[in-house]
């Protein structure tokens, strides 16, 4: 069984083991990415301008892996993302968004100073952002499962080999990102923070780390519920 150590040192009320077969699908996902091109046909040649610094380049670098392993793991998109990443708005970054996807358009933006220098949060963000775009059919609007799940859903992810020497970094951002949440709705103070977490929670003890493999299987088959 693989183990989060990062996990192990803060106590974010989930399961803290990767299963011997999860852990082969994170592996074998990896190796495809790892064989690939990252100008393999059907991959977007992703641009970004949103930090202002050599630190786009790292984004430029990641976002194409990120790509194909959320499509090794999940299967075909069902929104293609926009290959230009662009920043999130003054107004929204203020309100506490850091990251977003359109499934209207496919539009990613990130906030520059929340992933400026930060591998493991930019990772974390790109490829939660790229998880909605490939479950972008299911129903949308209630956040204990659109946000909820894919929290979950990318804490998995975040144990892939293929982070490599950012693994560990990407373990602890989606582990915080969902500490923030509980955090959040704790104090009672945003009913969507605790549908949110509420629903991350429910994931990790429900269907645990092979949510992973139900998503893919409930897409292959039509059943675009969650």
């Amino acid at each position: 069984m693989a183990k989060s150590k990062a996990l192990l040192r803060t106590p974010y009320v989930m399961p803290l083991e990767i299963p011997s077969d999860v852990d082969a699908m994170l592996h074998r996902a990896s190796a495809f990415v790892t064989r690939s091109s990252r100008t393999a046909a059907n991959v977007p040649a992703f641009t970004s301008q949103i930090c202002g610094t050599d630190w786009d380049r790292f984004v430029e670098e990641w976002a194409p892996k990120c790509y194909m392993f959320v499509a090794q793991a999940l299967g075909p998109y069902a929104k293609q993302p926009k290959p230009e990443i662009l920043g999130i708005s003054d107004g929204a970054h203020s309100s506490g968004v850091n990251a977003s996807f359109q499934p209207d358009n496919g539009q990613i933006c990130l906030a520059g100073s929340v992933i400026n220098e930060r591998p493991g949060t930019t990772l974390e963000k790109l490829t939660h952002e790229l998880v909605h775009a490939s479950l972008a059919d299911f129903p949308e609007g209630d956040p204990f499962y659109e946000e909820g799940f894919v929290d979950y859903s990318v804490w998995v992810m975040a144990h892939a080999p293929l982070w490599g020497a950012h693994r560990e970094s990407m373990i602890e951002a989606a582990a915080f990102n969902i500490a923030c949440r509980r955090d959040r709705a704790l104090k009672d103070t945003s009913d969507y923070d605790r549908k949110r977490w509420a629903g991350g929670t429910f994931c990790s003890f429900a269907h645990g780390p092979w949510i992973i493999t139900r998503l893919r299987t409930r897409k292959t088959e039509g059943n675009l519920t969650w």
